[in-house]
């Protein structure tokens, strides 16, 4: 329910709006533009068909919302094989995507420290 996030150790807002994490079905939904720029990655929207473009390194994401099914280069994977209600969604007129989903399929360590409810992600450098 934090705004902000440490990226090196340096603040800086998840999202110019100061739309914050939230957990549904167990699962941390982020608006993601600023994490995986953070990363030197890039976001693309499409708003006729709804879909988020990740890229970042030799990965390409597409997620859309409603989907329980994204493409990661180009192969349909679930998004969360134990929960098909787990998807991206529009919230507060703000793109929410899975986080773990993401940063996993970028090749990073994800960490959730549940007493202070803290994602940390690691992602490793080439």
């Amino acid at each position: 329910n934090n705004p902000k996030m440490k990226v090196n150790g340096t603040e800086q807002a998840i999202d110019e709006q100061g739309t914050k994490p939230i957990i549904k079905n167990n699962r941390t939904l982020v608006p993601i533009r600023a994490i995986i720029e953070s990363l030197g990655g890039t976001v693309a929207w499409d708003a006729t068909a709804k879909k988020v473009t990740l890229v970042l390194g030799s990965t390409t994401m597409q997620l859309w919302i409603g989907s329980s099914t994204a493409k990661v280069n180009g192969k349909d994977i679930p998004i969360d094989k134990d929960d098909p209600k787990v998807v991206p969604e529009i919230i507060n007129s703000r793109t929410m995507i899975p986080l773990r989903f993401v940063a996993e399929n970028l090749g990073c360590d994800v960490l959730w420290e549940s007493n202070t409810q803290t994602v940390t992600i690691k992602y490793p450098k080439s």
